[in-house]
């Protein structure tokens, strides 16, 4: 456990620029409402964490679609992912 932090300080790039969160947040306050998506992700060290949301968030929409919720997985919806 002493070493977590070290670890973990590691994956982090040196050149990481914290202004690419800014402008992230920037571009999805800019968006017309409703159109924003549901997660965004800005990951220098490209630790594999975006494609586990794709994973998690299409497991979360076929369980609805099973267990017949289907009327929630609307264009609008954020968990709307099409057929």
């Amino acid at each position: 456990m002493d070493d977590l932090g070290k670890g973990l300080a590691a994956l982090i790039l040196p050149d990481a620029d914290g202004a690419e969160v800014a402008e992230a947040v920037a571009r999805l306050v800019a968006m017309p409402h409703g159109t924003q998506p549901l997660r965004s992700h800005i990951d220098p060290s490209r630790d594999g964490s975006e494609v586990v949301s794709a994973v998690a968030h299409r497991v979360r929409v076929d369980f609805f679609r099973r267990i017949g919720l289907d009327s929630l997985l609307t264009a609008g919806s954020s968990l709307y992912l099409p057929l």
